[in-house]
């Protein structure tokens, strides 16, 4: 575990993109996937403008969504389907050769986890994978108690979750479950970017980077892949 201490969100986010890029230049048919939300926004307008200018090449990559609530498709304001598309996707001037975004709203979620799987097994495994750490220290919707040896999967969400996932919804919608990659095909990454920021992240990365491996807290988990970078700003790395 290779960890870098940035003095701020901006230096975080472009230390982020870099090392995702890096990843597609050692691999141009790389298989990507970014989370959504507010951590991984500013790496995300990087990585779109790195490909803009040229410094790197996704004609040859695809794109993997990482997780959605189910119950939202990729229309709906708060999804990570609706992140990608605007975030991401749409700030590209030269497209990934492909992209599999998640559907929370589809008809059947099984048919849906199962789509998810069987991208992630033909193109796969994830060159890269770039992560955020929730409050209770998940990753994606791999929620505190999850199973390691899952692949994608669709999970109850934590009362932790649901408590922040207000900041995205207010009072409008109420996910009760999440659709996620799983820790199999986390773990299986060739390179895996853990992010953070902020203060109220601190006391959650000590217990993932230094505490025990342990499924109460999903991200600890990583302190067992090879590849693995955690890049922070000096608020989330307080206690570390």
């Amino acid at each position: 575990m290779i960890l870098t201490i940035c003095k701020d969100y901006e230096e975080m986010s472009r230390k982020a993109a870099s090392l995702a890029a890096e990843s597609i230049h050692e691999n141009p048919s790389a298989l990507v996937s970014f989370p959504g939300g507010d951590t991984p926004l500013g790496m995300v307008h990087a990585f779109a403008d790195m490909v803009n200018t040229g410094e790197v090449d996704i004609s040859k990559a695809r794109y993997v969504s990482l997780d959605e609530w189910v119950g939202l498709s990729d229309k709906d304001e708060g999804s990570c389907g609706l992140f990608n598309r605007t975030e991401l996707l749409g700030r590209l001037q030269k497209p990934f050769l492909d992209t599999h975004i998640l559907n929370g709203a589809a008809a059947d979620i099984e048919t849906e986890r199962k789509a998810l799987d069987a991208y992630i097994a033909q193109y796969g495994p994830l060159d890269v994978s770039v992560l955020g750490i929730g409050m209770n220290g998940h990753l994606g919707f791999n929620e505190d108690g999850v199973d390691f040896s899952l692949n994608a999967h669709i999970i109850p969400l934590s009362e932790t979750t649901k408590t922040v996932m207000t900041k995205y919804f207010g009072e409008k919608f109420h996910p009760e479950y999440g659709i996620s990659q799983g820790i199999a095909q986390i773990m299986a990454a060739k390179k895996v970017i853990l992010i953070a920021n902020g203060a109220h992240k601190a006391e959650i990365l000590e217990k993932a980077l230094r505490g025990e491996v342990t499924n109460r807290v999903p991200a600890s988990v990583l302190q067992n892949h090879p590849n693995c970078y955690v890049v922070v700003d000096e608020a989330a790395a307080a206690r570390l």
